[in-house]
């Protein structure tokens, strides 16, 4: 409901209206009201409105923000500007509201008084006991996301700790460091050829069309068993090079297959030649027998690994030292922090 009375004008100036209303005036101790100071005059002239601090008048305080609306009408030709107060009181009384005076372009126009009335509860007689007094505060039970800072501060502490003291140990401990190594033996050049010869033979290139790949494979493997067999670097050299080589520790008949072998290999790489399936199986057991008659046996105990200890000292520099101690003390620095972030948030969990 809107009260108010009618606006007081000022005979020397009829184009300035002041009015004030109230949106109640009756209402309960501590309820609030607003209370709107209008003023209408033509556009363009300077209003000013009373400052109020705390109340308006004794016992009617005023709660912020106060605020002010503008607005125009007739073409912008006049313009409204409303001064919106929100009151209260927390005493039972009927508070008279004096004229509120408005400067407007320096001459001072009132508004009309207005009356407002706060009413106290009315307890029955004999239900006075039902009123409580203040309770003591309870406490909510403690859920994850109230305490998870506080572990994640626990758990960077702890590592932060363990990490610091591993640094300080490092640094402090400067003794030799002993390494038991195994030694593997290098399998014999027979043995590997024959074991590469059986992956070729399994992967079934031998029946394949693509006939250069398989005799480059076969060659290669071959070659590399004579290299390290006899001594001389078979990978490098033409076939023609590597019989004559061999010739000198062998007789010519015993090399008749190897060099069928070869001749066949370099005319599939080189001649296009397309050799039949059975002389690729037949090339093949060629290289096996060559490999089988020329191994040299190593004994078996040879071929077992053997473990070896062997004392390595590492003797830190001066610079790895302190750098050892600096990333220490950093480290323990940080773990000092966290830990009193933990302790913080802990405090303010439970105290």
């Amino acid at each position: 409901m809107v009260v108010g009375l009618l606006p007081a004008v000022c005979p020397s100036a009829q184009n300035v209206v002041v009015k004030a209303e109230l949106d109640s005036m009756m209402m309960w101790i501590g309820q609030q009201t607003g209370l709107h100071v209008e003023v209408t005059c033509d556009a363009g002239q300077n209003i000013s409105f009373p400052e109020y601090r705390d109340t308006i008048v004794k016992g009617l305080e005023i709660i912020p923000p106060v605020l002010t609306d503008t607005q125009y009408v007739n073409n912008g030709q006049r313009m409204t500007v409303t001064r919106n107060y929100t009151l209260t009181s927390f005493d039972s009384a009927l508070i008279y509201i004096p004229y509120i005076a408005v400067s407007v372009d320096g001459v001072e126009y009132q508004s009309n008084r207005l009356a407002l009335a706060f009413m106290a509860y009315d307890i029955p007689e004999g239900e006075e006991k039902q009123i409580f007094g203040p309770k003591e505060n309870m406490k909510a039970p403690i859920r994850f996301y109230e305490v998870r800072s506080f572990l994640f501060y626990l758990l960077l502490s702890v590592l932060t700790v363990i990490l610091a003291v591993y640094l300080f140990v490092r640094y402090h401990d400067d003794r030799p460091i002993i390494k038991k190594i195994k030694i593997e033996p290098k399998l014999p050049a027979h043995v590997r050829a024959l074991s590469r010869f059986e992956e070729l033979r399994q992967s079934g290139s031998s029946h394949a069309e693509d006939s250069k790949a398989y005799y480059t494979q076969l060659t290669d493997i071959l070659r590399e068993y004579i290299n390290e067999r006899f001594g001389f670097n078979a990978t490098e050299m033409t076939s023609y090079e590597i019989l004559e080589h061999l010739e000198e520790s062998r007789d010519k008949d015993s090399l008749s297959e190897l060099r069928d072998l070869l001749s066949t290999s370099d005319m599939v790489k080189f001649a296009k030649f397309k050799p039949m399936l059975n002389e690729n199986d037949r090339n093949l057991v060629s290289a096996l027998e060559f490999v089988n008659e020329t191994k040299i046996e190593v004994p078996e105990g040879e071929l077992q690994p053997k473990e070896e200890e062997t004392v390595v000292e590492v003797k830190r520099s001066r610079e790895a030292r302190i750098a050892l101690l600096a990333a220490g003390l950093v480290v323990a620095a940080a773990g000092v922090t966290f830990l009193v972030l933990t302790v913080l948030k802990l405090y303010y969990l439970f105290f």
